[in-house]
């Protein structure tokens, strides 16, 4: 049976367990950091089928991921539209925004590509504080409390960590038929070489705007559902460079073109998050930067690939198992 088959039943049960003990202990605030854990494996695990898979360097992903909020919580406060439609809804219009300036952007190749989402989410930013009269500006919106589950709204904290967890495994399901997939062997093609790939009649045009649409339909998603758990949204929270930046470093950290590498990244990134702002707090301007800078940095010196695949060539080699 192919490791991976194991592996992913694996990590999804320990994730499980850990947040079920965290629940009967009441330790809550653990079950609330294992969300942000299991959402920003989600995101970066997004980001992967654009990066990992297809190559494509996006610094942009926060302009689709505050699509799928706006556009899902527009729907619910003003015709009524329950978030659960929502997140399709919402998934799909960051995938038309993808398509949108994907369609000009991806024949461009390396920094200029990644110059271009740049500018794409610091416009879909400032179009959302512009046009107030739709998405109420800097003000943000307010989703209305007390609401049901049919409605995208759960009391326990662990109701939401299931339904978090849920869309993740969907997500890696996927990716793991990608993978394997003609789609994924074409993407991995133009990854390696795009001249050879067009060689072959795989066109990296097409191809690239596939795969950037379909990471922008699943980001889309889960910016619904961020939505919906903080119950609240601004520009300067869903459509921030920052966000960007964070799904970017969860998924190099981990091991871009792993199926598990954004799960392991997301586990680290958010751990030393909380214990850094925790120490450190808003005390130090831009004191965050200082994190994700270093980060960076150790691990494009010391494990280019990734930690998730050095950890899996190190235990494979201890127990004497095929990678």
């Amino acid at each position: 049976m192919n490791r991976q088959k194991l592996e992913l039943p694996i990590a999804v049960f320990l994730i499980l367990i850990s947040a079920s003990a965290f629940r009967l202990i009441g330790m809550d605030y653990a079950v609330y950091s294992l969300i942000l854990v299991v959402l920003w494996a989600y995101l970066a695990q997004c980001w992967n089928i654009c990066y990992g898979y297809a190559g494509l360097l996006s610094f942009g992903h926060a302009a689709f991921f505050g699509i799928g909020a706006y556009t899902a919580t527009l729907l619910f406060l003003n015709y009524g539209v329950t978030p659960w439609i929502g997140m399709l809804v919402g998934g799909c219009a960051a995938a038309l925004l993808s398509l949108i300036v994907g369609i000009p952007t991806v024949r461009l190749r390396g920094a200029y590509f990644a110059l271009a989402t740049i500018a794409i989410g610091e416009m879909t930013r400032l179009l959302a504080l512009k046009l107030d009269f739709i998405t109420n500006g800097a003000l943000g919106l307010l989703l209305p409390p007390h609401l049901s589950p049919l409605e995208f709204y759960f009391k326990d904290v662990f109701h939401w960590f299931l339904v978090s967890l849920g869309m993740l495994v969907i997500l890696l399901v996927i990716s793991y038929k990608l993978e394997r997939s003609s789609l994924g062997m074409a993407f991995r093609a133009i990854k390696n070489n795009e001249t050879a790939a067009a060689s072959l009649g795989i066109y990296p045009y097409k191809f690239k705007t596939i795969a950037l649409a379909l990471s922008a339909f699943f980001t889309g998603i889960g910016g619904v559902f961020y939505a919906q758990y903080i119950g609240y949204i601004r520009p300067d929270i869903v459509l921030v460079s920052t966000l960007s930046d964070e799904i970017l470093i969860v998924c190099i950290l981990g091991g871009a073109g792993t199926l598990l590498g954004p799960v392991v990244g997301s586990l680290i990134f958010i751990t030393l998050r909380n214990v850094f702002l925790a120490y450190f707090g808003g005390g130090v301007i831009g004191s965050y930067l200082i994190l994700y800078g270093t980060l960076i940095v150790l691990v494009i010196f010391f494990l280019p690939e990734g930690i998730y695949p050095y950890l899996r060539k190190t235990l494979a080699k201890h127990f004497h198992l095929k990678t």
